[in-house]
């Protein structure tokens, strides 16, 4: 099963927040493709380039530490038969529609941000 562009590009964004995958990327000789991947999102540009360049990535994941960026197979949530839909999992967001996850919310919680602009995401109920 082929993983669409969306998961690839959340995949990234949920890397932005430290400099792990960019020190991969440099010892990985793929500094470039990290780079233009990361501009690409922060414009908001979504192509066959920065696709390639996701590949390119998830390949020098893959040989640096034996996996690759992207989630393998497929995973999917349904809640519990006779669980309300008010739990705690939720659906965020990214605010220009580029990237989404999942989490847990807490009440009070401040939203998490984006990593590749900054924003807060938005939150919602999983998508089924």
């Amino acid at each position: 099963m082929a993983v669409g562009v969306d998961v690839k590009i959340a995949s990234f964004c949920r890397e932005l927040g430290d400099d792990t995958l960019e020190g991969i990327a440099r010892e990985e000789n793929a500094l470039a493709a990290y780079l233009r991947a990361r501009s690409a999102i922060q414009a908001g540009r979504v192509d066959q380039e920065l696709e390639a360049d996701l590949d390119a990535l998830d390949e020098a994941v893959l040989s640096a530490t034996g996996q690759g960026l992207f989630p393998s197979g497929s995973r999917a949530f349904q809640p519990l038969p006779g669980a309300q839909e008010t739990g705690g999992a939720r659906f965020w967001e990214c605010p220009r529609g580029l990237c989404a996850g999942r989490g847990r919310v807490r009440p009070g919680q401040p939203a998490p941000s984006c990593g590749a602009s900054g924003e807060p995401l938005k939150s919602g109920p999983l998508p089924r």
